[in-house]
């Protein structure tokens, strides 16, 4: 039986970005900023973009998700996120059983703070516990303890909302009964949900510069796959199936917002460097949308046309790239037949992915069932390797628009 996502691409998303920490973390490519900031000035801009952009978005019933990610989320004023939230749902529209996640820091929170947000409207915390072996913790720059996370999932499971918990692994010199112990913890603080990452390097990172200098060595390739092959056992075992390459979680409580990325579904980014994805009837002029980083040049923006850092027109190519790609990470899979169809190419998607799909499935790396495919737990270790060779046959497809954007490399 196909496993059923939580949504589909009749549902929209929204995501609020809080640029700002305490510290940033050496491995952390993301956009986050350690400079003063005013909460409520920092909500007034948002509330200027939702307004701006909102109506561009077709919501139907309301926004499926909202979504407070940075940057360090909890810092932010539980009443200016109350406001921002309130907001929405009164002038925009949030949908009645809306997943509205706040990604917490445990350095930052405590159980009234917790109850806080929860008043707030928020219903789901994602906490970024990342490890609960001391030293791992200080070698990953964190400004919490291990037994600062342990309280922090307590304290947010006794607020009444869900709670996803972040597990950062696959450190040098890391073995097995080290991560062994994290997981142990993390399933004994019995969360709804597990996101399980290896650490990777990131360019723009302290982490990045010091792999370019010689003086960090990431893990072998074959000792992550070990690692990550222990790590997916054990949570399954205590009922968390693996339905996302990182993502961890029993049936029925996915993280809804994220499955709709991986779904295909349009989403409204708003803050300082948020993306937006608008899909177009028949995928071809799809919009992507990225807004400027700076969190001093978004607050400017605001107040005047909005500028953004970038935004594109897809073609089908491109947009068909994405799907494909998105769709070879999750238990859910894509349905090509259906891709076909929305995309308006007559049965040629599928007849001429057919030779990639079957070589795929003969190795062992694709499920196949009358035009749908999703990863193996196999294929789960080779989510790039599957997009390529899907993305390559696009090439020859007389159907699609052009001027044609390479493929994925």
């Amino acid at each position: 039986m196909r496993p059923v996502p939580p949504v589909s691409t009749r549902d929209t998303g929204l995501y609020i970005h809080f640029p700002y920490c305490e510290k940033k973390c050496p491995y952390c490519d993301f956009n986050s900023h350690v400079v003063p900031h005013d909460d409520a000035a920092y909500a007034d801009a948002i509330l200027r973009e939702l307004d701006a952009r909102a109506p561009a978005h077709r919501l139907g019933v309301g926004f499926r998700t909202l979504y407070f990610g940075g940057g360090t989320p909890s810092l932010w004023d539980p009443k200016e996120v109350a406001r921002v939230i309130r907001t929405v749902r009164e002038g925009h529209g949030l949908h009645e059983s809306a997943e509205i996640t706040l990604e917490a820091n445990p350095g930052t929170v405590h159980t009234r703070l917790f109850e806080a947000f929860v008043e707030a409207g928020v219903n789901r915390f994602s906490i970024g516990a990342q490890s609960f072996v001391p030293d791992e913790l200080v070698q990953l720059g964190r400004i919490h303890g291990a037994a600062a996370g342990r309280e922090a999932v307590r304290a947010a499971r006794a607020s009444g909302a869900r709670v996803s918990l972040d597990l950062i692994y696959a450190q040098p010199g890391q073995r097995w009964s080290d991560v062994e112990r994290s997981v142990e913890t993390a399933l004994e603080l019995e969360p709804d949900h597990v996101s399980a990452y290896t650490l990777t390097v990131e360019p723009d990172t302290v982490l990045g510069r010091q792999h370019a200098e010689g003086r960090f060595i990431p893990m072998e390739d074959d000792e992550q796959a070990e690692l990550i092959e222990r790590v997916s056992a054990r949570l399954l075992a205590a009922g968390h199936r693996r339905y996302e390459v990182s993502s961890y979680a029993r049936e029925g409580i996915e993280a809804v917002h994220n499955t709709l990325y991986w779904v295909g579904g349009g989403y409204l980014g708003l803050g300082a460097g948020a993306h937006s994805y608008l899909p177009a009837p028949g995928l071809a002029g799809s919009r992507r949308r990225g807004n400027l980083k700076s969190p001093a040049l978004y607050l400017d923006s605001t107040r005047a046309k909005h500028t953004p850092a970038f935004e594109e027109d897809l073609s089908l190519e491109i947009a068909l790239q994405d799907r494909l790609m998105m769709g070879v990470r999750t238990i859910f899979g894509l349905d090509l037949r259906a891709l076909d169809e929305e995309a308006g190419l007559g049965g040629e998607l599928v007849s001429g992915l057919g030779a990639e799909v079957a070589d795929l499935e003969h190795q062992g790396l694709l499920l196949h069932q009358d035009g749908w495919i999703a990863p193996t737990v196999r294929g789960f270790y080779f989510v790039d390797l599957l997009a390529r060779r899907l993305a390559a046959p696009l090439r020859e497809m007389r159907e699609l628009d052009r001027p044609r954007s390479p493929v994925l490399e």
